[in-house]
């Protein structure tokens, strides 16, 4: 064992829930660790929407306005494409609320930009490259979990131990937790292409289609340009 680390709260996931959750412990002045085991936040698959009520959330936490300071583009509702013509499902603009659309954010940027708020307290600690293998137990109780670094072995000794590491949750496999399945399953493709002069323009920024089980969805991230 190279190093033992004590904290008050060990979050495994550097995700969006993990990361907000940081700051607002950080901000408590509650001693937190933020493992992440990627060495950056560029992964493709991360989604990059942000909805009217998560900015609402970002609000009252005085995070909104600094947000929009990201590239970011604005979308208010999808255009589904049909045999006979395009039919608006719904705008979101019509919505009660001082964030009438989604924001777009690359999910890289948006997570530096959570991380990057922690940092200011001193209280935050964020750690990458933390690749989570066991949880540290002592009497029946998780007491914090050890991780394999770029140099070797580490532990992390909290009170508290929260698992945000996504859908396929070592935190959770280790504590055999069984997730509760509330959804049927669903592939999901996600890829980028360029957007082509000749491309034709996508009203509300979402240009969508159904069929047979099938879905796909376009978002045009140059729909609206930072204000």
């Amino acid at each position: 064992m190279r190093d033992v680390c004590q904290t008050s709260c060990c979050i495994v996931g550097g995700g969006p829930g993990g990361a907000v959750l940081a700051l607002l412990l950080a901000r408590r002045g509650v001693p937190v660790t933020l493992l992440e085991m990627h060495k950056d936040f560029d992964r493709e698959f991360r989604g990059d929407t942000i909805h009217p009520s998560v900015m609402e959330v970002l609000d009252q936490i005085g995070l909104a306005a600094p947000l929009h300071e990201l590239r970011h583009s604005k979308v208010s509702g999808p255009t589904l494409r049909f045999a006979n013509g395009p039919f608006r499902l719904f705008d979101l603009g019509r919505l009660k609320t001082r964030f009438p659309y989604i924001l777009l954010v690359a999910q890289a940027r948006f997570l530096e930009f959570l991380t990057g708020e922690a940092a200011k307290y001193p209280s935050f600690r964020l750690v990458m490259q933390a690749h989570v293998q066991r949880l540290v137990e002592e009497g029946g109780v998780v007491r914090g979990v050890r991780y394999l670094g770029p140099d070797g072995w580490h532990e992390v000794r909290s009170q508290l131990t929260v698992g945000a590491d996504g859908r396929f949750s070592q935190v959770r496999q280790l504590g055999g937790i069984v997730p509760v399945k509330s959804a049927p399953p669903m592939d999901v493709l996600w890829f980028r292409l360029p957007r082509l002069p000749e491309d034709p323009d996508v009203a509300g920024g979402v240009l969508g289609g159904i069929g047979r089980g099938r879905i796909l969805i376009v978002l045009d991230l140059c729909v609206v340009k930072n204000e």
